[in-house]
């Protein structure tokens, strides 16, 4: 143990006194030293035991290893010991959940007194039943250092157990695995540092016990510092008294504390406790000397496994179980014969060598933990599945720990070209989650040979790689589980890409391997869990900052507490509302109104994402792309966003040309169309009051009523056939004269400017389209493509998007029967959009919700998304506030609340510094930089009418904007 865990145990006394000072609170004196089953009335067990012959009350102690998946030979072999023998219980090992619940039952039954049935589900039941969910390793709860978390997650074993049928369960380990060869322990123990171990094990004593499951401490007098495995030898471990007081005791101690209700007694030769030689589980000066009287533990004590080699060669099948009674154990685990083993220690009491007082002191102990875990009727509260769900997210979240980042993390602008190599087991958790962010190819391999000679010349394409090593084992044999030639693979991958490698299994492989020299970013994800995955594809792409540190020591390089710190979270992350302290019953009524809109015919379907503080708490999607359709919405449909385009595109480009000194809002429509304005009364127009709907503009002109001739297209001016002169793409089967936009340009101009005062208008955003082309040389859709769409990963916020993704991701917005004459879907509903090519300053703008979501998360972000700077802080700050107060909320491109938040685009809970806009199609967007939360609703409310003014009357996007406020406030009055 190095000096700095020394240090921390100065820390012991005091953690004791407190947990021995909040027990005093509910418990009486002479309760507060004992375990959970020993506080109850000893009443029944009295009777019992009154009952019981001298060989019924030594076979209590027997608990006989049980396989419900042997079938009925082992079955009747078992009903010979639990009728005949009068066996106390049983141990389950390989089953499943039907054939040991059947076996339980029938155990049952046919014992005269009810059997004590134990499990070693130190991952819950999944360690030893096929088909269960698995909890998380104690290694991995050890990194993540949350006690709350784990005794949340061990309740949830308790509960999973209790219905089971299973009443103790052998966890946890509290062993300070400080040795990384120990071949037997590792990664089921919390860590190697022993206030931590301490307080994992007590959190997870706390949570089995409350659900009536008692735990065990395992394995005293610590397991933790040796190189030999248990059960195929004898391990020696040569410490002093002195230091297993202090260290491996330690948080057996702080466990008696928390009312653990067992100690598993470890196969070790420990000279500095019994010079004799003789193993601890056998030995009565450990079990009583030192357990009983030094560490006053007064629950029972169970032997490990007696069929292990460590004992079992060495002192006969029959000798080894009457030594572990007569050493003072209360449970003989797994003894290999029992009639014999009875009679052994029967002739034993019988000749003196115990005293019959004794055997009724084991007896009674037992049949009080059966009283207890069986017979006593409590209620258990169920565990919260949402609570849970949290606690195991935060669990595999927090435990990630990263050993190495050369500005590798986050990555960073993702238009680079990305692969993705997973080794070993192929698993999609990773991907999916990967998916979220970036556009990303994958490759699967089972070794690093095959991936080398599949994909070693294909990987020279990319830009960044990220290698998955998913281990199949978590034990030290074949290298942990890790596939072959995984070191090989990683070391001769390209030069010029960035290499991000994450270990998916047991660390203890750095024990015996070097870190990767050719990788920028290493990552430990500690287990093969996709959990584990989702959350490392979150950290490496910027969701999180990552701070996790070793719980153990690998190497002299790699030491306990050893962790790099990521740069902050800089862009969406995707959790649950429980991290928020959010309620669920308070987002359903989200669900509530968003459901009643398609109820009512206020828009087909919808999407909502909320977040706070970049964390995405709420993101669902409701009803179908069209009335009575068969294809539902999911989080990837695609909307026309309408007017939101004027901030997603056209500010947000204008704010880029601002911070390179290419525009200004204090200079006039002349200054950067002086060839279009010149001679007119436009060109004097200031365009922060054309920004902010003051400038005198004209609401809005209906363009395409003057290229129709009886209702139809104007032939002059539209083709059902593409041309160098109809080059402009309207709708399916229509492009326009590409010269028109300037004939809409010079309507405009010709429009009278009225008196200035705040009127909402769309035409100034045909004014900003030009400009923003006219500075950056590019087209208005090149241009937020190439400075924001494409580096944020904003995949399907796209103009003109069948383009680049199908139609049956885009929802319909109209049934037109007035201009276009056909089911608009996939091209701009704005009619005036439409004639620009389907590219305006003012709508055109298709995207989902999520990615809108991250764009306002970028401004939220003072211009940071993905560790890359896209806007200076001091220009959103600009943009964002009100240009005009108080007689113009608006600023410059956003719209604001009202001053007195009293009507207007928002709830009455929004702050004044908060900011978005809402679109024609059924959409809004908005920002909170005072209270972090970020709010995006759309639909397609447009279709099949365009006069539907259901959502609006209704008035949906508010009451939702409302219920996510009062939800997130809610949450933060919390104490």
């Amino acid at each position: 143990m190095k000096k700095k865990g020394y240090l921390v145990l100065l820390l012991l006394p005091v953690l004791v006194a407190f947990i021995r000072a909040e027990q005093t609170q509910s418990l009486q004196p002479m309760d507060r030293d004992l375990p959970m089953f020993l506080r109850d009335s000893p009443q029944w067990a009295l009777e019992k035991l009154e009952s019981m012959t001298l060989r019924e009350k030594i076979a209590q102690s027997f608990m006989v290893a049980a396989y419900p998946n042997k079938g009925e030979t082992h079955f009747q072999e078992l009903d010979d010991y639990i009728q005949h023998h009068k066996i106390g219980g049983l141990i389950y090992f390989q089953g499943d959940r039907e054939n040991l619940t059947q076996h339980i039952e029938r155990a049952q039954k046919g014992a005269k007194i009810p059997l004590l049935m134990a499990m070693d589900a130190e991952w819950g039941s999944a360690m030893r039943l096929f088909n269960e969910p698995r909890f998380p390793y104690a290694l991995t709860l050890g990194a993540a250092n949350h006690p709350d978390h784990t005794q949340l997650i061990a309740q949830a074993m308790g509960q999973e157990l209790r219905e089971l049928g299973i009443h103790l369960n052998f966890a946890p380990v509290v062993d300070i695995n400080s040795n990384p060869n120990n071949p037997v322990i590792g990664f089921r123990s919390f860590g190697e540092d022993a206030q931590r171990v301490g307080l994992q094990g007590r959190a997870f004593i706390l949570g089995l016990e409350s659900q009536q499951v008692m735990s065990c401490m395992k394995h005293f007098p610590g397991h933790g510092d040796t190189d030999m495995d248990s059960h195929y030898d004898l391990p020696t471990i040569n410490r002093t008294i002195r230091e297993m007081d202090i260290v491996d005791w330690s948080p057996f101690k702080v466990g008696r504390l928390a009312g653990a209700s067992s100690v598993m007694m470890a196969h070790l030769n420990v000279p500095a406790l019994d010079s004799s030689g003789t193993p601890a589980s056998l030995s009565k000066v450990i079990v009583q000397d030192y357990l009983v009287e030094r560490l006053k533990f007064s629950g029972l004590i169970v032997t490990d496994a007696l069929n292990m080699k460590a004992v079992s060669d060495r002192y006969g099948k029959v000798e080894v179980v009457k030594m572990a009674y007569l050493a003072g154990n209360d449970i003989l685990l797994y003894p290999e014969v029992v009639a014999e083993a009875i009679d052994a220690i029967e002739q034993a009491v019988l000749r003196g060598e115990l005293s019959i007082e004794e055997v009724n002191r084991r007896a009674l102990k037992i049949l009080r933990a059966k009283y207890h875990t069986i017979i006593k009727k409590s209620k258990h509260n169920p565990v919260n599945v949402f609570q849970l769900e949290n606690a195991l997210n935060r669990t595999y979240e927090q435990a990630l720990t990263v050993l190495k980042n050369e500005d590798a993390i986050p990555i960073g602008r993702l238009n680079q070209k990305m692969a993705c190599v997973s080794l070993g087991s192929k698993t999609d958790a990773f991907n999916e989650m990967a998916y979220e962010y970036a556009n990303l190819d994958t490759f699967h391999a089972f070794t690093g040979a095959e991936a080398l000679r599949r994909f070693a010349d294909t990987l020279k394409a990319y830009d960044v790689i990220l290698v998955n090593v998913h281990a199949k084992s978590m034990l030290p044999r074949n290298e942990y589980g890790y596939p072959s030639g995984w070191t090989s693979f990683i070391e001769q991958l390209p030069l010029q890409a960035k290499v991000l490698v994450t270990f998916f299994g047991n660390p203890y492989v750095f024990s015996k391997h070097e870190l990767p020299s050719r990788a920028d970013a290493i990552v430990l994800g500690y287990e093969n869990h996709e959990l584990a995955q989702k959350w490392v594809a979150q950290l490496l792409f910027g969701g999180f900052q990552g701070t996790g540190k070793l719980p153990v020591t690998l190497t002299a390089n790699l030491e306990m507490d050893r962790g790099i710190t990521t740069p902050p979270a800089s862009r969406l992350k995707f959790t649950q509302p429980e991290e928020l302290g959010i309620s669920r019953a308070k987002l359903a009524e989200i669900d509530s109104l968003a459901l009643s809109g398609i109820r009512q015919g206020a828009y087909p379907g919808c999407q909502v994402v909320a977040a706070k503080d970049g964390k995405v708490f709420y993101r669902k999607s409701f009803g179908f792309l069209m009335n009575d359709s068969a294809a539902a919405v999911g989080n990837e449909t695609v909307y026309d966003i309408a007017s939101v385009t004027k901030i997603a595109a056209s500010t947000v480009a204008l704010m880029r040309l601002d911070d390179n000194q290419r525009f200004s809002l204090d200079s006039t429509l002349s200054t950067y169309l002086p060839q279009l304005t010149s001679g007119t009364p436009y060109a004097k127009t200031n365009l922060r009051d054309m920004m902010t709907h003051q400038a005198g503009f004209s609401p809005w002109i209906p363009f395409y009523t003057k290229t129709l001739e009886s209702g139809k297209l104007n032939a002059e001016i539209y083709s059902v056939t593409r041309s160098d002169e109809f080059d402009w793409k309207v709708a399916d089967r229509i492009y326009i004269l590409n010269s028109y936009e300037d004939s809409m340009l010079q309507r405009i101009l010709e429009t009278p400017l009225k008196v200035k005062k705040y009127k909402y208008s769309d035409l100034g955003y045909y004014f900003t389209k030009r400009i923003v082309e006219g500075e950056s040389q590019m087209s208005l859709n090149e241009f937020v493509n190439a400075s924001f769409y494409y580096p944020m990963g904003l995949r399907s916020m796209r103009y003109n998007p069948l383009e680049y993704y199908d139609i049956d991701r885009i929802a319909p917005t109209e049934e037109d029967r007035y201009f276009r004459m056909q089911t608009v879907r996939g091209y701009v509903h704005d009619m005036g959009a439409a004639m620009q090519g389907g590219v305006g300053g003012h709508a055109g703008l298709f995207t989902n919700a999520s990615d809108l979501a991250a764009l306002m998360q970028m401004l939220l972000n003072n211009g940071v998304y993905g560790g890359e700077r896209y806007l200076s802080a001091e220009v959103i700050k600009k943009y964002t506030a009100c240009q005009n107060c108080p007689g113009n909320r608006r600023g410059a491109g956003f719209d604001k609340p009202v001053r007195s938040l009293d009507g207007g685009p928002t709830c009455n809970l929004v702050s004044l510094s908060s900011y978005g806009h809402t679109g024609f199609t059924g959409t809004q967007v908005w920002a909170d930089p005072k209270y972090g939360i970020n709010y995006v609703f759309l639909s397609n409310r447009t279709y099949p009418s365009a006069e539907n003014w259901k959502l609006v009357k209704m008035g949906i996007r508010t009451e939702i904007q409302r219920v996510i406020y009062e939800a997130v406030l809610g949450a933060e009055k919390q104490p």
